[in-house]
């Protein structure tokens, strides 16, 4: 199925997905909001302390690759993927777990960061769209509506699911080649058990996160 992308200045990006009959479907993609990628990225850069530096170490570093920088390849990864808000906030919850269950004294690697965002990002988004948890959306405080963006609630009955709908494969395509697909399965599991299996995350979870950081959502 082709799929041409249409860039415009608007907030929104139009995806058309041409099938083999020559239908048309249109998409709409909300990119996520720059507070929340900030946010995002503050928290992994926090999750983890980095190796500490030494004369083999450096000498190690040129036979690295080059990462992405971590707004942009939270940035890339979230709008190549369709992720929404609300994904969004669940993979912060499950880093929130993850922090918590890290071994003691664990160092993170040069591309830790982008690991973990991966892992979390592809949970969340396969438990919502398992549970249908897009369809069942908690209402939103009235004090919150000029950012009801972190939900992007329909009051339709037939309101569309949200475009995250990430896969393994497609995980691996959107990377760029920096993580293939036998890393991104890895990683999933790895980060499974990093959360003792712990998936589940409720309206109330949700709102409750919101509430513990909306000074850090500009809420």
């Amino acid at each position: 199925m082709p799929m041409t992308m249409i860039h415009s200045n608007n907030t929104t990006t139009d995806i058309t997905c041409t099938s083999k009959n020559d239908e048309k479907t249109v998409e709409r993609i909300i990119p996520l909001p720059s507070v929340l990628i900030d946010f995002i990225a503050m928290t992994l850069c926090d999750l983890i302390p980095p190796k500490k530096t030494s004369g083999i170490y450096t000498l190690n570093i040129s036979q690295q690759p080059i990462m992405p920088e971590l707004v942009f390849f939270i940035q890339k990864i979230t709008f190549q993927g369709g992720i929404d808000c609300r994904t969004a906030l669940v993979a912060l919850i499950y880093l929130e777990r993850a922090k918590l269950n890290l071994p003691k004294g664990a160092v993170g690697g040069y591309d830790t960061c982008h690991r973990m965002f991966l892992a979390s990002i592809l949970i969340a988004s396969k438990f919502l769209r398992d549970n249908h948890c897009h369809r069942h959306m908690a209402s939103i405080p009235s004090t919150w509506s000029h950012y009801y963006s972190y939900y992007y609630c329909s009051n339709s009955t037939n309101a569309t699911a949200t475009l995250s709908n990430l896969t393994n494969r497609h995980l691996a395509n959107i990377c760029g080649g920096f993580f293939p697909l036998h890393e991104i399965n890895q990683l999933e599991r790895a980060f499974l058990k990093l959360l003792d299996y712990q998936c589940w995350v409720t309206d109330q979870h949700i709102q409750q996160f919101v509430l513990d950081h909306r000074v850090d959502f500009s809420l």
